[in-house]
């Protein structure tokens, strides 16, 4: 069964490692070589909805609801997990 690893530098992954069926080495030389790709812009990217039914929270306008996820930027970027990310933007769509 073909099984994905991560490459990982310095707290960082770096590359995608897929395995196959006949071949369970990641970076072998020659015409077996598993291919170790780069990570992917895509991978990089989380999106999401954020949806309430607070009818104080649902009122808010779009600035309101820009420095909530502003703060949730800041927190990522000095937070425990702030060597994870290489830059981090946020916005907020719609009214």
């Amino acid at each position: 069964m073909p099984m994905s690893y991560c490459i990982i530098i310095d707290n960082t992954v770096t590359g995608i490692c897929t395995t196959t069926d006949n071949n369970k080495m990641c970076g072998m030389t020659g015409d077996a070589a598993v291919k170790i790709t780069p990570v992917s812009d895509t991978a990089s990217t989380i999106s999401g909805t954020i949806s309430t039914s607070n009818i104080i929270l649902a009122n808010w306008s779009k600035a309101m609801w820009q420095n909530v996820v502003n703060r949730a930027v800041r927190t990522l970027a000095s937070g425990p997990f702030r060597s994870n990310f290489f830059s981090a933007t946020a916005t907020v769509d719609g009214n």
